[in-house]
């Protein structure tokens, strides 16, 4: 059996298409496990209407905790031998399963991956972030997870395309034996995929990348952190680094590549922080002030002198160049065309 676990809050406008994708699987051994996370829509309504109509649905309701208090309480509840995580305002391909569960029995895997699809309002933009199969160790997955070295910051935007807890099947044994769960994002910000990654990858031998997108991600529902105000997420976000960095083992063999991936990440993550001040009510002023302090900090100043510029493309060179310089302002004006195209979208 697998597990299918669909964290919902106030999802009622998507949440019939994504129930439909899974309801329709082609592989049929499943359970939709789905966490209402305190809806105050017709999200529970929805949900009851799916669970009279297919058995194989289990609707479990909490307080408003969080995303990932609701994937833990799925968790806890899951009985299948694999695990598939989906967001209630996406879907996924009625193959998904079937596809999935082949690929992880054909090579003998603790994971199965693959791409996605980015949908805009109708428009459908695959994003394939690494164009063959492959096979992965464990280890070498959990750090290109951690951050991108090398080669790999030609496209900085797929940093975490490869942290998605969606878009790939997991071995439920790995979660249970070790006790994995999701940390809470009201404390760190973002990116719990990221660090629940980092955990399961230490425990598993190997993945099996699928270059197929299989899994549609849905950009125009406004729940992207990267299109709101985040209060405090400059804060969180150190809460998240640390947490970050206990992930580092330093008996870990790739080690060294673990902290350059590690700051790599932490440099590309101005670019998050500094659109997260461009999308607060503030004065154009107060933005920029903050952005200039923010080039400023300490743990930014010593992950970006670390940065490597030449494998970047010209308009992203020329970005972190300035914050290399401290050049504040334009660094902001990037920032700034940047948050126009994404308000535009």
């Amino acid at each position: 059996m697998i597990s299918i676990i669909v964290p919902v809050y106030n999802a009622a406008a998507y949440l019939s298409q994504c129930l439909d994708s899974l309801i329709n699987q082609t592989y049929r051994d499943i359970e939709i496990i789905c966490v209402d996370d305190g809806s105050t829509d017709e999200s529970p309504i929805i949900l009851a209407d799916y669970a009279n109509r297919d058995g194989r649905v289990h609707n479990i309701r909490q307080e408003n905790q969080g995303i990932a208090a609701a994937r833990n309480h799925a968790l806890a509840a899951m009985r299948g031998e694999w695990v598939l995580f989906v967001d209630s305002d996406d879907w996924v391909d009625v193959k998904t399963c079937e596809m999935a569960l082949e690929e992880m029995n054909e090579h003998h895997v603790d994971m199965v991956l693959w791409p996605y699809i980015r949908e805009y309002n109708g428009t459908s933009l695959p994003k394939i972030f690494a164009p063959e199969s492959r096979l992965w160790s464990g280890a070498d997955l959990r750090r290109r997870v951690m951050g991108p070295i090398g080669e790999e910051l030609r496209t900085p935007d797929t940093m975490d395309a490869w942290g998605t807890v969606w878009g790939k099947l997991y071995r439920a044994e790995i979660i249970r034996k070790n006790h994995l769960l999701f940390e809470d994002t009201r404390k760190i910000g973002s990116a719990e995929d990221v660090l629940f990654n980092l955990d399961y990858l230490r425990y598993a031998k190997s993945a099996q990348y699928m270059p197929q997108p299989m899994y549609h991600y849905r950009k125009d529902s406004g729940n992207s952190y990267t299109s709101r105000y985040q209060k405090g997420l400059e804060i969180k976000w150190s809460v998240l680094y640390a947490k970050l960095q206990e992930r580092v083992d330093e008996k870990e063999v790739s080690h060294d590549k673990l902290i350059q991936a590690l700051s790599n990440r932490i440099s590309l993550g101005i670019i998050g922080l500094g659109l997260n001040e461009l999308f607060s009510n503030d004065s154009n002023i107060s933005q920029y002030k903050r952005i200039a302090l923010l080039l400023q900090r300490e743990v930014y100043r010593k992950s970006i002198i670390r940065l490597p510029l030449t494998y970047f493309p010209i308009h992203w060179r020329c970005f972190f160049g300035c914050a290399k310089h401290q050049l504040s302002l334009p660094v902001y004006a990037m920032l700034y065309a940047i948050a126009l195209r994404l308000k535009h979208k």
